[in-house]
């Protein structure tokens, strides 16, 4: 048997234990490291995105356009109905914008617009269909036939109508021709508020129209003394006039007076100038 001493014993078991201790720790910090890693974290929450933000506002405005453009052909309840849908749709969508939202400041304001339009559209199916018609006199009455001598007056009066062109207009006057000495035309404005036909200067020294004597007469620039003068005639589209006494005044064109028109009815269209019941 081998005897070992004392002095050699204990360094020996020392050592195992230091060893053992080792080996504790080292299977110890393998364990804990495994243990670390198995455990799996949490995943961090979704910050939301501004998409996400403005979805419900945007949705808002998608579903109150679509109630508008429905509403513009709505014809029948079940159509208004549709449309009140829509802006419910439209008011759910806004209550539920955020208070981080940008366009958080803008929902009140459209909430109005909103509840106001879905009233709207809401007495609109209720009455849709139900508006009494009201039947109304249309007051056509058939006059009885004409005689023939109504017929044969008529026919007389519209022979003795003349039409006038119009060449254009000066101060919203109606400007026409006027044949005079039937040789010479002259453009002349019919003024149905000339007591007297006047002509300009120029117009009496193309004609050789020679003073007789002279008048007070009212022009633009107050009154005036004018001298007048005679010409042989005067014609408007078949209606004549002889030995007319006319003015001579400090104008650019003439004026037709009553002088020439008086005993006829005078109509001014847009394009021609009627006389009408001439003698």
């Amino acid at each position: 048997m081998l005897r070992f001493g004392t002095c050699v014993i204990l360094p020996l078991l020392m050592a195992t234990s230091a060893a053992i201790g080792v080996g504790c720790s080292r299977m110890q910090l393998t364990q804990t490291r495994s243990l670390q890693v198995a455990t799996p974290s949490a995943p961090p929450k979704p910050t939301p995105t501004p998409e996400t933000i403005e979805d419900f506002y945007q949705s808002a405005l998608d579903s109150a356009a679509s109630a508008r453009s429905i509403s513009q052909s709505a014809l029948s309840p079940e159509d208004w109905q549709l449309v009140a849908s829509r802006w419910k749709s439209a008011i759910a969508a806004l209550k539920q914008v955020p208070k981080s939202d940008p366009n958080r400041k803008f929902v009140n304001q459209k909430l109005g617009e909103f509840n106001q339009a879905l009233a709207n559209a809401e007495d609109r199916a209720a009455r849709t269909g139900k508006e009494k018609v009201a039947v109304l006199d249309p007051g056509i009455k058939v006059d009885p036939a004409l005689s023939s001598k109504e017929i044969a007056t008529i026919a007389a009066q519209r022979s003795r109508m003349l039409q006038v062109p119009i060449k254009y207009r000066k101060n919203n006057i109606p400007v026409v021709d006027v044949l005079f000495n039937n040789r010479q035309r002259f453009e002349m404005m019919v003024d149905t508020g000339a007591s007297a036909t006047m002509i300009t200067q120029e117009m009496a020294r193309q004609l050789g129209a020679r003073s007789i004597g002279e008048t007070q007469a009212m022009t633009a620039a107050g009154v005036t003394t004018v001298q007048i003068a005679m010409v042989q005639s005067m014609s408007v589209s078949g209606k004549t006039i002889r030995d007319v006494p006319v003015s001579i005044g400090p104008m650019d064109i003439g004026l037709l007076g009553h002088d020439f028109f008086g005993d006829c009815d005078i109509t001014i269209k847009r394009n021609v100038v009627e006389f009408g019941k001439c003698g």
